[in-house]
């Protein structure tokens, strides 16, 4: 970002022919971000930060610090960056930013292409053809494979042509599995559409939070299976309680949770089978602020912001997480007791069937 032929030693004085040089660093931030941690180094300074909302793509009229070369020197030009890697479930889709960095006195536009996909799944970007910022989205079909592949991303102006990858993962997502209707349980307010004011009492976490529907949908998956979640701005999730289970013979329960006022360790939940002991199962669960992760959960979203009862937002990150609990296959199950913690509140439940 900036450089000099010299630099001052500890008395002061000039160090004649002693390069000197300032290194911008840009850094695409997900939704929702709202601190930075710097590294733990104090051989590394840090003299300024910015932000920017680019969305659209913000271009400064003219370049905010030295550019080495000068924005005006050398041929026209440009680069691609974007994310390392992706990941999607099968049957779902992903979005990522590309972003175009002109070099030289180039001003665009360049049009943006994907390849190197493997069947059933898809790339479009929203603008297909841009002077700096565009969303990518990925879409894998339920039939697409899981695998990992390295998708191009090439973007043309003329007769320039450069080319980025990204590491694209489609995840599996198990078959014929069955989706446990909450409803008649449910006691609990998780769920709130965008702008929707709700009496802090009737939240989450009994304080005035809980789940946006914008960013949480309709569904989600986690540990290989999908979870629906139930309607938004009404009991729509459930803590505390035994729920009934559809009869039959599973190899696997998997549940979409949330803990709210703090992690909530060593957990109890149990299985009721129709005939012989229940199967119990001890499961801490980290708070849904917290991006750590205790053994036997792991993240099934992370969203932006939760909504607040004034009808606002909180920014976050905030998570969903999933839980599965292996089955005694010889067995039908009858119902699952949930741990009785008001603190510890299950938004879906999937069963997986034993095998045939």
């Amino acid at each position: 970002a900036w450089y000099s032929d010299h630099h001052h030693d500890a008395k002061g004085k000039n160090v004649a022919y002693s390069y000197s040089y300032l290194f911008g660093y840009a850094i695409d931030l997900p939704a929702g971000v709202h601190t930075l941690k710097l590294p733990v180094d104090n051989r590394i300074r840090i003299l300024a930060v910015s932000v920017a909302e680019e969305n659209p793509y913000v271009k400064p009229v003219q370049p905010l610090y030295d550019v080495l070369p000068s924005s005006d020197a050398g041929a026209p030009d440009f680069t691609i960056n974007a994310a390392s890697s992706l990941s999607i479930p099968q049957g779902r889709s992903a979005v990522t930013s590309v972003f175009v960095m002109p070099r030289g006195n180039f001003s665009g536009p360049v049009t943006l292409a994907a390849s190197g996909l493997p069947a059933g799944v898809t790339a479009s970007f929203e603008p297909a053809t841009t002077k700096g910022f565009s969303k990518m989205t990925v879409i894998a079909a339920d039939s697409a494979a899981p695998t990992a592949v390295k998708l191009i991303l090439t973007g043309t102006a003329g007769n320039l042509s450069h080319s980025a990858t990204e590491t694209v993962t489609v995840t599996p997502v198990l078959k014929d599995t069955v989706s446990v209707s909450l409803s008649s349980a449910y006691n609990v307010n998780a769920i709130y559409a965008d702008g929707v004011k709700f009496p802090r009492a009737n939240s989450l976490d009994s304080d005035g939070s809980s789940f946006s529907a914008q960013t949480l949908g309709r569904d989600q998956v986690g540990d290989k299976v999908v979870l629906h979640l139930g309607p938004p701005n009404a009991p729509d999730a459930v803590s505390s309680k035994t729920v009934d289970l559809p009869a039959g013979r599973y190899r696997s329960v998997t549940l979409l949770a949330a803990a709210v006022d703090g992690n909530q360790p060593a957990q109890t939940f149990v299985v009721n089978y129709a005939s012989g002991n229940p199967s119990t199962f001890s499961q801490s669960l980290h708070d849904w602020s917290s991006s750590r992760n205790y053994q036997g959960e792991s993240i099934a979203a992370e969203l932006a912001y939760r909504a607040t009862a004034d009808g606002g937002e909180d920014s976050g990150p905030f998570y969903t997480r999933a839980y599965s609990f292996a089955l005694d296959s010889s067995r039908t199950v009858r119902s699952i007791s949930l741990p009785v913690n008001r603190n510890v509140v299950v938004l879906a439940v999937t069963l997986v069937p034993a095998a045939k």
